[in-house]
C-alpha cells in the first residue's frame, strides 16, 4: 500500500468511527459486555488450580494465587453457617463459578442485542445520509452511473459495512481486553512458561500484515463486481420485453453467466487468501500447546511446577489462542468491511456541482420572462475529461408568457438548451436569466419549485394515482386533485378505475397507455401551477386520437404561462409565439410559422420534410393495394 492509499484508509477509518460517534454508549456497552462474557470464564483455571494443589493433594500447596482463593472459600462457607471444610469449600467455589456462568449468558446477551442496535442504527443513519447525498448529485452524475450500480453502493455497501461494528470494533474490545488479561494471568502463574507461549507472537503480525492488504483488495474488486452486475441485471430487467422481442434470452443468459462467473473468481481468491491465512494461524496456535506442555512437563520433572498450575496454564491456552484466532478471522471481515467503507465515503465525496451560492435567494418569479445570454455548454466526460459544446453561444429572449417551440432535428440541442432553466446543468460559458437575474442567485428549491416539467418519457411511479399527483403538491385537496384531471382530459378514465383515485398504476404506470401516462404527467403540472412550462416531446409517441387529447391539456396548461415546447412533430409549433430552430448546438433562425415558412430556410426544409411524409396519393396507394392483393 503507497502512503497515499495508507493515508487515504486512515481518514476514512477516522471519518467512519465519527459516523458510529451517536452510537459510542450502544457500542461501548456491547464491548464491556463482551470483555465480560470472555473474562468471567477465566476464574475457572484458577479455581480448578485451587482444587487440584490444595482440596485435592495432601500435603496443600499453597502459593500466593490458591491462598487468595482458600481465604475467600473460608469467607463463603463461614457466610453460609458451615465449617471450613475441604467439602464445604468445594461446594462454595462450584456455587461461585455456577453465578460466574450465569453472569456470563447476561453478559453475551447484552452484548448481542445492543451490537446489532448499534449496528442497525448505523445502517439506518448511513442509507439515509446517501440517499440524501444521491439526491444533491447532478444529471452528469446520473448520466454516467447504471441505476442499479447506485442502488447497490447505497444498500449492499452499507450493509458490508455494518460487519465492521457488530464483528469487529466491539470484538476487537472484547478480544483485546480479554487478550491482556490471560497474558496478566499467564505471568502471574509462571513468567517463563508464559514466554514460551507468547513465541508465536512475531510470526502472526507476519500472516496478518501479509494478508490483510491482498484480501482488502479483492473486497474492492468483489464490490465493482457487484456493481457492475447490479446495473445490468436493473438494464435488463426493465427492458425484458426488448430482449423477449429479439429472443436474445439465451444471450442475456450467457452474458450473466460471464459476469457472475468474474464475481466467482474474485470471491474464490478472496476464499483462497482468507483459508491460507487461517490455515497458517491455526498451525501456530495448534503447534503452540504442545510446545508449552512440552516445556510445563520438564518444569514439573525438575520440580519448579506444580501440575495444578500446570492445568491451569493448559487451560488458559485456550483463552490465550482463540483471541488469536479470532483476530485473523476479523482481519478478514476488516479488509471486507473496509473495501465497502471506502467505497461509500468516495461516494459521499462526490461534490455537487449544481448547488445553491452561498449568496442565492429565494427570490419569487413576477412574469416569467427567460434570457439565454451567449450560453455554452458541454457535457463532462467521464474523469473529468472535457468533451464538445453541444450548445454554442446561444442569445434568446422569451417574454413572459410566451410560447417558444423548440424545434431541430435529432441532437441538435433542444431538450439539453430547456434543461439549462431549472439548472439540471450548468452553462460552461454565458448566463441564464429569469426576470433578469441570473438563474444561479436563485436558490434551487425556489427556482425549480417555478418550472415544471413533463419529460418524454413521463416518470410515474408504482403508487396510487393520488400519490402520484401529490408528489407535485402534498397539500392539495382532493376536489383539486380531480379538478387537475379534469383540465388534462383524464378524469373519466380515473372515476372508472376500481378505486378511482387510489388505483395503483403499476412501475412506471405501466398499467396506463402512452397517452394517459402523458395525460397524469400534464395533470402533475396542472397541481405544480409553475411560472415556466417544459413540454418535452410530450406527444412523440402516441395515436392521433390521445396527442388530440394531450394537445387539448396542453393548450389549458400553456395559458398564462411560459412555455418551452420541444416536438419534432410541427404541429404545436405553428401556434407558437416565438419558433427557435436548432441545428448543430446553435440556433440557426427564430420568429413565427409565417415568417419562418416565407424564409426557405431550415424550418421550411423541416416542415415539407413532415408534409411531404404525411400526404399521401389515392392512386398510388390503390395500385400497391391491388398488386398486393395480386401477389396472393
Amino acid at each position: 500500500m503507497n502512503p497515499d492509499q495508507e493515508k487515504f484508509s486512515h481518514s476514512v477509518i477516522s471519518r467512519f468511527l465519527g459516523c458510529i460517534r451517536p452510537h459510542l454508549k450502544l457500542v461501548i456497552g456491547a464491548a464491556l459486555m463482551g470483555v465480560g462474557k470472555f473474562t468471567l470464564p477465566l476464574a475457572f483455571p484458577l479455581a480448578f488450580k485451587y482444587v487440584v494443589d490444595v482440596l485435592l493433594s495432601s500435603p496443600a500447596k499453597f502459593d500466593q494465587i490458591t491462598r487468595l482463593i482458600d481465604a475467600w472459600a473460608i469467607t463463603l462457607t463461614k457466610f453460609a453457617g458451615f465449617a471450613a471444610t475441604p467439602t464445604s469449600k468445594l461446594a462454595a467455589l462450584s456455587i461461585v463459578m455456577l453465578a460466574l456462568y450465569a453472569l456470563q449468558s447476561i453478559a453475551s446477551y447484552y452484548r448481542n442485542y445492543w451490537a446489532g442496535i448499534a449496528g442497525n442504527r448505523l445502517i439506518f443513519g448511513l442509507q439515509c445520509r446517501l440517499f440524501s447525498h444521491l439526491q444533491q448529485l447532478p444529471h452528469s452524475f446520473f448520466d454516467h452511473n447504471p441505476v442499479g450500480a447506485i442502488v447497490s453502493r447505497v444498500l449492499n455497501d452499507v450493509q458490508q459495512a455494518n460487519e465492521l461494528v457488530g464483528s469487529a470494533i466491539i470484538d476487537v474490545w472484547m478480544d483485546g481486553i480479554s487478550l491482556l488479561l490471560v497474558i496478566v494471568a499467564l505471568f502471574a502463574l509462571d513468567w517463563r512458561l508464559a514466554l514460551v507461549a507468547l513465541c508465536i507472537a512475531p510470526m502472526w503480525v507476519t500472516f496478518m500484515r501479509f494478508f490483510a492488504p491482498r484480501i482488502k483488495s479483492v473486497s474492492h474488486r468483489m464490490q465493482e463486481t457487484i456493481e457492475e452486475i447490479a446495473g445490468e441485471v436493473h438494464e435488463r430487467v426493465a427492458g425484458a420485453s426488448t430482449v423477449k422481442s429479439f429472443c436474445r434470452e439465451e444471450h442475456e443468459v450467457e452474458q450473466f453467466r460471464i459476469q457472475t462467473q468474474r464475481l466467482f473468481d474474485r470471491t474464490v481468491d478472496k476464499v483462497r487468501l482468507a483459508a491460507r491465512q487461517e490455515m497458517l494461524i491455526q498451525l501456530l496456535t495448534r503447534a503452540a500447546p504442545t510446545v508449552v506442555i512440552w516445556v510445563g512437563a520438564l518444569m514439573i520433572v525438575r520440580g519448579t511446577m506444580t501440575l495444578g498450575t500446570l492445568i491451569a496454564f493448559f487451560s488458559y491456552l485456550g483463552f490465550l489462542y482463540l483471541p488469536l484466532e479470532r483476530f485473523a478471522q476479523l482481519s478478514v471481515v476488516v479488509s471486507t468491511s473496509m473495501a465497502a467503507i471506502e467505497r461509500i465515503f468516495a461516494f459521499l465525496d462526490l461534490k455537487p456541482e449544481i448547488q445553491d451560492h452561498p449568496l442565492s435567494r429565494p427570490f419569487a418569479l413576477r412574469n416569467g420572462r427567460v434570457q439565454f445570454d451567449n450560453v455554452s455548454f458541454s457535457y463532462d466526460g467521464r474523469g473529468g475529461k472535457s468533451s464538445p459544446l453541444v450548445l454554442k453561444e446561444l442569445n434568446l429572449d422569451v417574454p413572459g408568457g410566451a410560447r417558444v417551440a423548440l424545434v431541430g432535428r435529432s441532437g441538435a440541442g433542444k431538450t439539453t438548451m430547456a434543461n439549462l432553466v431549472p439548472r439540471f446543468y450548468e452553462a460552461v460559458r454565458g448566463r441564464v436569466l429569469i426576470d433578469g437575474r441570473d438563474v444561479r442567485h436563485y436558490t434551487l428549491k425556489s427556482l425549480r419549485s417555478h418550472v415544471a416539467l413533463v419529460a418524454q418519457d413521463a416518470l410515474l411511479f408504482s403508487a396510487s394515482i393520488r400519490n402520484n399527483l401529490l408528489y407535485a403538491r402534498p397539500d392539495a385537496s382532493d376536489e383539486m386533485l380531480w379538478r387537475a384531471l379534469g383540465m388534462a382530459n383524464l378524469r373519466e378514465f380515473v372515476e372508472a378505475l376500481p378505486g378511482d383515485l387510489d388505483a395503483v398504476i403499476g412501475e412506471r404506470g405501466f398499467k396506463l397507455s402512452g397517452g394517459q401516462r402523458q395525460r397524469l404527467a400534464i395533470a402533475r403540472a396542472f397541481l405544480k401551477d409553475a411560472k415556466i412550462v417544459i413540454l418535452d416531446e410530450a406527444t412523440s409517441a402516441v395515436d392521433s386520437e390521445s396527442e388530440n387529447l394531450i394537445h387539448e391539456a396542453m393548450e389549458r396548461l400553456m395559458r398564462g404561462r411560459t412555455v418551452f415546447l420541444i416536438a419534432h412533430r410541427l404541429r404545436s409549433a405553428v401556434t407558437a409565439d416565438m419558433i427557435v430552430v436548432m441545428d448543430g448546438g446553435r440556433i440557426v433562425e427564430t420568429g413565427g410559422h409565417g415568417e419562418l415558412i416565407g424564409r426557405h430556410g431550415a424550418y421550411a426544409r423541416l416542415y415539407n420534410e413532415q408534409a411531404r411524409g404525411l400526404a399521401l396519393d389515392p392512386q398510388s396507394a390503390d395500385r400497391d393495394f391491388v398488386a398486393k392483393r395480386a401477389s396472393l
